[in-house]
């Protein structure tokens, strides 16, 4: 087969050699390069019949040659009638065709294998670097990256790559978030640096850093500001919000001021609860006479405590009794109020015990003088009748 094919070309050579030679920049469109053997080759008369049977032979040609270029087989289509049909001229125009298409074959083949190997060094980068940055975080990175054998040498020299990227810009992320960091603590804007703005990761790193120190910045400041609220509305102050306080910030001062009245209501009513062990009757303290809003939490305080009869009855009771101690009950044992006043009526119970304990003794002090003068009498009276008898 392949012996006839060289037959086939050689004659195709021949009959080339024995014609003019062809232009060098002869193309599809250009069929006038052959308009001086118009006459010898083709009996058609008009340059557009000329033109046409270029085209034809030159596009035949042009199939094969794309054919046989992709395949990187040359003369692959030829068989032993290729060109016999055909005037030196035509076939000329034949090989013309089939020697550009066969470059277009070729060509064709060559970007598809490289947009292949392309596409296998992507596939493999991408998992590679997606490998690196899981190994990165675990703390497990490979010194040797092993080859899988199941893949393509493309992709594995792609994974490589790729590992070694996310090795590379995760190190380089670490910097950039404490840099990032650094700045957030010094500056309100952001100004990511051109060495951590060309990645996607490394922009995002020092990114993350910024805005976490901008939050931590931001935090402290709520903070201070909500404490400055918080005094100023304990103190029942009017609402005056510095003017450096913005945003979140006046918020946060705002929420602290509410924080601080409600502070102190709960606190005057516990002194209003606190007063009703001290006194019997209700009566305003001095420092809350101008101040209504607050009084009348202090007042509501007051007549909240149910506790101070019990509790007195209780440490009277307790008082009185002989032998017992002081016994506060343990919820208003952190009372001040509260024990000041067990104690007293503790006291007073225990002057009563007193008093009823010496009404006791006194009385049966004078029970036994009249029962040891009875006895003594009687035996003087037993002596008497005994000594009458006697007489």
């Amino acid at each position: 087969m392949m012996k006839k094919k060289l037959a086939v070309i050689s004659t195709a050579c021949l009959l080339i050699l024995a014609s003019d030679p062809i232009p060098s920049n002869a193309t599809p469109d250009s069929p006038d390069s052959s308009s001086d053997v118009l006459d010898q080759s083709t009996d058609v008369d008009t340059a557009e019949d000329v033109k046409a049977i270029f085209d034809s032979l030159y596009q035949e040609g042009y199939s094969l040659g794309e054919e046989d270029g992709y395949a990187e087989k040359k003369f692959e289509q030829f068989d032993q009638t290729t060109g016999l049909d055909k005037s030196s001229e035509e076939f000329t125009w034949f090989m013309m065709g089939y020697t550009v298409g066969y470059k277009k074959g070729q060509q064709q083949k060559e970007e598809e294998l490289k947009t292949e190997q392309e596409n296998e060094m992507a596939a493999g980068e991408e998992e590679g670097y997606q490998q690196g940055v899981l190994d990165y975080k675990h703390a497990t990175i490979q010194s040797e990256i092993d080859p899988f054998p199941s893949k393509s040498s493309d992709w594995n020299k792609g994974y490589v790559q790729g590992y070694k990227k996310a090795i590379s810009l995760m190190d380089l992320s670490v910097k950039a978030k404490k840099e990032g960091y650094d700045q957030g603590l010094e500056n309100d804007s952001m100004s990511v640096p051109s060495m951590y703005d060309d990645e996607d990761v490394t922009r995002q790193a020092f990114t993350e850093g910024f805005e976490t120190a901008q939050a931590e910045v931001l935090k402290q400041q709520k903070k201070q500001f909500e404490k400055q609220g918080y005094v100023q509305g304990y103190h029942d102050l009017s609402l005056e919000v510095p003017a450096e306080a913005e945003g979140e910030l006046q918020t946060a001062f705002e929420q602290g001021y509410e924080k601080g009245q409600k502070q102190k209501q709960k606190d005057v009513k516990a002194d209003g609860y606190d007063s009703a062990f001290t006194y019997q009757t209700y009566r305003a303290p001095k420092s809350l006479q101008d101040k209504p809003e607050l009084e009348k939490w202090y007042k509501a305080g007051f007549y909240s405590n149910k506790d101070v009869k019990s509790l007195q009855q209780k440490a009277y009771k307790d008082g009185w009794k002989l032998g017992k101690e002081v016994s506060v009950p343990r919820k208003y044992k952190q009372n001040k109020a509260a024990v000041a006043m067990y104690k007293k009526y503790f006291e007073q119970g225990q002057k009563k015990q007193d008093k009823t304990v010496s009404h006791i003794l006194l009385g049966s002090g004078i029970v036994l003088t009249l029962v040891v003068l009875i006895t003594l009498w009687r035996l003087r009276r037993r002596k008497n009748e005994e000594t009458t008898l006697d007489s």
